[in-house]
């Protein structure tokens, strides 16, 4: 890659298959190996040329991944190689600083640790429904780490409501702040003016 141009951006099926290269030759095993294993396993359709086609994407001739990981090849590969699911999802370990996950045509993220926390359960992507995800996250996660997602739901709630009774707060003060510019306009007295400011006070009690 030549100096100067951007990161890459992998997707999420060439960020598993590398995940799987890893976790393969950390156990010292081959491609033919691990589909021995898989094989002893009971996941017999993960034969040695299914599991290169999966490494290498079996690419078209702009080189473009044809061969997609799926959910069930996953778990499985997650159980032959000894490892949880979580493993084989993420950016691999040794990319290139800056490179992003591509989850969806719209959304790409480049933070490690943000992806993993959110692959977790433990946080949320920017922009999205923090509400909705801690409250799946405190229905899934057991002991001690829904205590987090309920720290979380609870700062989420509180937020968004600050930011409503915010909002109804400065909607509230144009609309006295235009009833004082339209009295003060209309030449009326300090008293006027006053009890257009006593009574705001006392709407707000």
């Amino acid at each position: 890659m030549s100096s100067g141009s951007a990161p890459p951006t992998l997707s999420v099926s060439d960020a598993a298959a590398l995940r799987l290269r890893d976790a393969r030759t950390r156990r010292g095993w081959t491609t033919k190996q691990l589909a021995a294993a898989c094989a002893k396993a009971g996941a017999a359709k993960l034969t040695f040329a299914v599991l290169n086609n999966i490494e290498t994407g079996r690419r078209d001739a702009n080189g473009v991944r044809k061969r997609e990981l799926t959910l069930d090849e996953v778990v499985a590969l997650a159980v032959v190689l000894d490892i949880s699911p979580i493993h084989l999802m993420g950016l691999p370990d040794d990319v290139e600083p800056g490179t992003a996950l591509l989850l969806t045509s719209e959304r790409t993220v480049s933070d490690r640790e943000l992806l993993l926390d959110w692959i977790r359960g433990q946080r949320v992507l920017p922009e999205t429904d923090s509400r909705q995800f801690y409250s799946a996250a405190v229905q899934q996660m057991p002991s001690p780490d829904d205590k987090q997602s309920i720290a979380e739901l609870t700062r989420s709630v509180l937020q968004d409501r600050a930011a409503e009774l915010t909002t109804s707060f400065n909607q509230e003060m144009a609309a006295t702040l235009e009833k004082i510019t339209a009295a003060v306009e209309a030449g009326a007295s300090p008293e006027d003016l006053a009890a257009l400011v006593r009574l705001r006070g006392e709407a707000d009690t």
